[in-house]
Order: C-alpha cells, then structure tokens, then sequence
C-alpha cells in the first residue's frame, strides 16, 4: 500500500531585520532576511497543520484513508482465498484518518557583512495521524481445527464460509492477520511521530539593492537526519523525508505607492541520493508481504517553489495576502538485487497550490524610541490549500517572533 506522502512546504533560510534611520517595509517587517552587519538574528516559529483530504493523481480531493476505505478483502488481496471461489472474503474494510502536525524551528543567524547573512535552521516537531479502521460483512469465519503448524490444504483449511456455522471474520481477526509472520504489519491504528526535522545550513546574499527595491540570493543544505519512515506501518507520517538537498533561492522586494509593497520568491531545490529500508510491492498489490523488505536506493524528485505577495503597511502593521505553489517531479527508485520498483515510483510527482493571510506587527521603531528592550517583529498566519496533486490538502495557522541583538 502507498503511503500519504507528506510534502512539506519550504521554509525560509534565515529571518533577520536591519535598522536605519529610515527603516523600509522590507526590513521592518524581515521581509528581506538579511542581518545587519555584526548582528545576530534569532527566529522562533510554531506551527499547527491539519488534515483530513489529500489530492489523488487526478487532482480530486479525496479523504484519507482512501486506499483503505471500502476493499473487498477477497482473493484479490489474500491470495490464499482463491479455493473458497471467487466470492469468498473476509468482509469490507471501513477507514477514515485525520493527519495533525505541530512544527517548531528555531532559525538563527549572523550577518558577515551587511549584504551577506549566514545562518541555521532547526526544526522540530510532532507529526500525528488519528485513524478509525474496521471490517465488516465476512462470509467466512476461522476454522477452530486449523493447524498453523502444517501448510494450508484441503484438510488443513485457515478458513470455512460462515454458512458452517463459524462466527464471521472481525476487524481484530483482520489486525491478527496484517501482524502475523507473512505481512509482519503493526496494527492499523493512530500514530504519533515526535523528533527533529532536516536541519538546514545556509547563507544570503544582497546582489542588488535600492531605495525601493532589492533582490536577494541565497542557497542552503537540508541535512538529512529525521527519522526513516517504517515500512512496517501502513498509517505513519514521518516528520521529514530524512534526506538531504542543496537549494537555491531569489527574492524581489518592491515597495510600491501609498504604502504597498510586492514580494516575489522563487527556489529550486535538488534532492540527494540515498538509501531507505522499503517494502517493495508488485503491481496492484494493496499489501507488501514482509518478505518484499529490502535496502532500495531513492532519489527523491527535484522541486520548484514559487510566491506571490502583496502587502499594505499601516504605521507598524502589514496586512499581507500571499498566492503559494510547490512543483514536485517524480521519485526515483533502485534495487541492488533487481527487483521491480515501479510501485514505488508511481504517482510521486505532484503539486500544492496555497493561498495565505498575514498579519504583523513591528516593534522596530518602539525598540528605536526606546520604549522596547529589544527589536520584535510578530507575525500571525493562516494558510490554506486550494488544489493539488498526490499531496496533503493542508490547513496550517502559524506564529513567528523575530528579533536580533
């Protein structure tokens, strides 16, 4: 079975502000993501994302649990059930899932000179997936004379039709089969993931820059250290896909009339070769036996992130509205002892369209005046997916606090 990949939005490198005299939008509300010369910059967000949809290969917005949802459990899923004919099953699943992720990073950061800022990310956070899974509708029930010890036969049946009078298979039945020696799943049941994300190295640099407007390159590491994700779970959702990357961004800032300003960034991220514990599944095979575990090399696929914004500055508040979109190419899979990996490999590229609202407020010039112990930039968020495809349609609130000493 596929698992609900989750795409996880890119983050900026660094979140600094700079003072002067006449302090533009940019700076004031660390739009620019440049220190001052000298400075240090520290950053602290939490955020909070739910789900209950994801987007399916087609675009359509489908529930979780989807690929769980409604399957016959007949021969086509348990092969050992063609003797009973092909009406026999052991009943119809029914599952739901809601997907809840709260994200912490702590970003801090130096600025070498006052157009070049190097500085680190550390994310962290809890990941987990609320899951409701039952079967009912058995035709058949467990054979009481049934000997695991001896391999299954004509006189050594697993099962007989509930018309012998043997009671219906049950979800617990169900949960006892995906853990036994043959699929050695865990049971079907919520998951909570807590532990670090994939840190991130990086460095800004100010190519160019006027009054009104500058643009910013930067380029950073994701290292790869999160935890692997479990192939002997079929509902998890781990936290980072643990691999590393090197990416490439540019920003544009304008400041426009009557106290509006445009931002634009994009980034380009190239993702490392690796290799990951994975069960490997043959065509149009719902579960992976235990046996199809192996050591396969991955190559995540290439994205491209683009953003759109326009803000309205009001004395120390700016009112933003943010149009958000996240490319994905496909994943790439190979097997040292040549076992076909296409499964894994299907349905991997994808897209997200979002759309965001945000509201900050800067305690620059109170820090100027005097009347802060330190600078403070305090943002509020709330961000929303509207299309996609092969990702999670996720809602996410967010609260960031800037500052630098």
């Amino acid at each position: 079975m596929r698992k609900f990949r989750n795409y996880v939005l890119i983050v900026p490198l660094c979140t600094t502000v700079m003072v002067a005299e006449e302090i533009s939008t940019e700076r004031q509300h660390a739009l620019s993501n440049l220190a001052p010369k000298g400075k240090f910059v520290l950053r602290v967000e939490g955020k909070t994302r739910t789900t209950e949809y994801s987007y399916n290969n087609r675009g359509d917005r489908v529930r979780l649990g989807n690929e769980l949802n409604a399957v016959n459990l007949n021969q086509d899923v348990f092969a050992s059930l063609a003797p009973f004919g092909a009406g026999a099953s052991l009943g119809t699943t029914a599952s739901s899932m809601e997907f809840e992720s709260e994200r912490g990073e702590i970003s801090f950061g130096y600025g070498v000179t006052d157009d070049l800022t190097v500085g680190v990310i550390m994310p962290f956070g809890t990941v987990k997936s609320k899951v409701d899974f039952s079967v009912n509708g058995a035709n058949l029930g467990n054979n009481p004379n049934y000997n695991p010890a001896l391999a299954p036969s004509a006189t050594n049946l697993p099962y007989l039709p509930t018309s012998m009078g043997v009671a219906p298979i049950s979800t617990a039945d169900i949960q006892a089969l995906l853990t036994s020696p043959t699929y050695g799943y865990k049971p079907i049941a919520s998951t909570r993931t807590t532990g670090l994300a994939d840190p991130t190295i990086g460095l800004l640099y100010q190519a160019l820059k006027s009054k009104d407007s500058s643009l910013v390159l930067a380029t950073g590491v994701d290292i790869g250290i999160a935890k692997e994700d479990d192939p002997d779970n079929l509902v998890d959702v781990p936290i980072n896909n643990g691999n590393s990357a090197l990416r490439f961004r540019a920003e544009y800032y304008k400041n426009l009339a009557n106290n509006w300003d445009f931002f634009a960034k994009a980034e380009y991220g190239i993702e490392f070769e690796d290799s990951v514990t994975k069960r490997v599944p043959q065509a149009g095979e719902l579960l992976a036996p235990k046996s199809s575990t192996e050591k396969v090399k991955r190559n995540l696929g290439d994205y491209r992130s683009y953003e759109l914004s326009v803000g309205k500055s009001v004395q120390n508040w700016r009112y933003a509205g943010r149009l958000y979109r996240l490319e994905k190419d496909a994943d790439d899979y190979t097997s040292s002892i040549g076992t076909d990996v296409t499964a894994l490999e299907t349905n991997t590229a994808g897209y997200a369209n979002q759309w965001e609202a945000e509201i900050s407020w800067s305690g620059v010039d109170a820090w100027a005046k005097g009347n802060l112990a330190m600078p403070l930039i305090v943002s509020l968020a709330y961000k929303d997916t509207f299309g996609g495809k092969n990702g999670l349609d996720w809602n996410e609130l967010y609260f960031r606090v800037t500052t630098f000493f």
